[in-house]
C-alpha cells in the first residue's frame, strides 16, 4: 500500500492534519489559512512585489497611479474645507507603492497630513515601513477616523465560500482528502443559511449547476470601513469586481494566472473578484452614497493624458497604457466611491476638474522592465462588465 504523499507545501501539511482531526473544511477556511496563517500564509510571507513578484497591482506598475490618486485626495480635503490635520487611511497597503506617490504630491499641495497604513501582515509592514521614511506616515492598528480611505485590491483577498445549485438549493464546496490522502473537492449536502440569506438579500440565485465564490464577510467588511470614516469624509474602492457574483476565483505564482487553489497551497496568492452588489447594497444601509466608475475613467478624470502627454519614455508608455487599457485593469477594475456628509459633492475622480499643468511627475527608471502577461490577463477574464 502507497504512504500518505509528502505534502508540496507546509501549508498543505498543516491542513491535511487539521482535516485528519475534523473532516472537511469549508473553501473559506482553507483560502483564510492559504494567505493569512501566522506561519505558513501567503502575505504572512509576501516580501516581494512587481516583476520580483507574483502579480503586478497598478500601484506597482507606474507610481503615476499613486500620483493620480494625490489629485483626488486634494479633491476631498478642499470639499471638507481643508481640515487639519487631514487623515488618510490606506487598507492593506502592500509594498508601499501607492503611499509613496500620492504622498509625493499631496506634500506640496496640504500642510497638514496624517498618512495611516493599516496592515496586518508583519512582513509586509516592514516593506512599508523601510520604504516610507516621510513624517507623515504611521502604524497602527486600532480603529481611527480618517476623511479619505483607500482600499486597493484589497477586498479581493477576502475569503470566499465555493458554492453550487443543485436541484433548485445551494450545496457548498469542501475540502477533504480522497482515497490518496491528497486534498480534494467534497461537495456538501446543503449550503449553510447564511448563503440563502445572502443571495436573498441580492434578489437573485445563480443557475443550475453554476459555482459561485460568496464572501459573506463582504458586509463586515463594508460596515468595518464606514466605522472608521469621518462623519463627513469619502472612501474609495478600488478592485476587480462581478455583479451578480460568479466563479471568479484565481491565482497568481510568478506571473501565471491559474484557476487550481489547492495547489502550491501558502506560496500563491488566491482572490476572487469583489460582490458589487453587496458592496453598495451594504453601503446604502450604512447611509454612505456609492458611485462608481471603472479605473481608466477615474484615471482620466485626474488627468491622466496629462502625464500620458509628459512622459514619453518606452517604459512609462508601456505601463501607462497597461493602467488604462480596457481589455485589461483598465476597464476591469472598478473605481467605488462611498461618500458620507457630502451632500452635493461630486468626486474629481468619477466626473474629472480642470488640472493644472503638473511641475514634476513621477516616471520609471529607464531599464526597468515588467513581466508581460497582459495577454493572460485578457483570457483569463471575461468581456467587461457594466460596473456603475
Amino acid at each position: 500500500m502507497a504512504g500518505t504523499p509528502v505534502a508540496a507545501t507546509p501549508l498543505e501539511g498543516w491542513l491535511r492534519e487539521r482535516i485528519a482531526r475534523e473532516g472537511p473544511l469549508s473553501f473559506r477556511d482553507v483560502m483564510h489559512a492559504a494567505l493569512y496563517h501566522p506561519r505558513f500564509g501567503y502575505y504572512t510571507n509576501l516580501r516581494g512585489f512587481g516583476a520580483s513578484g507574483d502579480f503586478i497591482t497598478s500601484p506597482e506598475r507606474h507610481p503615476a497611479f499613486g500620483w493620480l490618486l494625490g489629485r483626488q485626495a486634494l479633491d476631498v480635503w478642499e470639499a471638507l474645507e481643508r481640515p487639519r490635520p487631514f487623515k488618510i487611511l490606506e487598507l492593506g497597503a502592500g509594498s508601499g507603492a501607492l503611499a509613496e506617490p500620492l504622498m509625493l504630491f499631496l506634500r506640496d499641495e496640504v500642510p497638514d497630513t496624517v498618512y495611516t497604513l493599516d496592515e496586518v501582515s508583519p512582513s509586509l509592514r516592514s516593506v512599508q515601513q523601510e520604504r516610507l521614511r516621510g513624517p507623515e506616515f504611521r502604524w497602527q492598528g486600532v480603529d481611527e477616523p480618517a476623511h479619505f480611505i483607500v482600499a486597493n485590491e484589497v477586498a479581493d483577498a477576502l475569503p470566499v465560500h465555493r458554492v453550487v445549485v443543485r436541484s433548485r438549493r445551494f450545496s457548498e464546496l469542501h475540502v477533504g482528502l480522497d482515497e490518496h490522502e491528497r486534498l480534494s473537492w467534497v461537495e456538501t449536502d446543503a449550503a449553510r443559511p447564511e448563503v440563502e440569506a445572502y443571495f436573498e438579500a441580492l434578489h437573485y440565485k445563480p443557475p443550475e449547476g453554476q459555482v459561485v465564490d460568496v464572501c459573506l464577510e463582504l458586509g463586515e467588511w463594508v460596515k468595518n470601513l464606514s466605522r472608521r470614516l469621518e462623519a463627513r469624509g469619502v472612501a474609495l474602492v478600488i478592485d476587480y469586481t462581478a455583479s451578480p457574483p460568479r466563479d471568479s476565483l484565481l491565482t497568481y505564482y510568478r506571473h501565471t494566472l491559474g484557476s487550481d487553489p489547492l495547489v502550491r497551497l501558502g506560496q500563491q496568492d488566491i482572490s476572487a473578484h469583489v460582490d458589487l452588489r453587496t458592496l453598495v447594497r451594504v453601503a446604502i444601509a450604512e447611509k454612505l452614497q456609492p458611485g462608481a466608475t471603472a479605473q481608466r475613467g477615474l484615471l482620466f478624470n485626474l488627468g491622466f493624458a496629462q502625464v500620458q502627454a509628459r512622459l514619453k519614455g518606452p517604459t512609462d508608455r508601456q505601463a501607462l497604457a497597461r493602467l488604462v487599457d480596457p481589455d485589461g485593469p483598465g476597464g476591469q477594475i472598478a473605481a467605488v466611491f462611498l461618500l458620507r456628509g457630502l451632500p452635493g459633492y461630486r468626486p474629481a475622480g468619477a466626473v474629472g476638474r480642470d488640472w493644472p499643468e503638473p511641475a514634476r511627475l513621477p516616471s520609471l527608471p529607464p531599464d526597468q522592465d515588467e513581466a508581460d502577461f497582459l495577454s493572460q490577463w485578457r483570457e483569463a477574464f471575461t468581456a467587461s462588465e457594466e460596473n456603475c
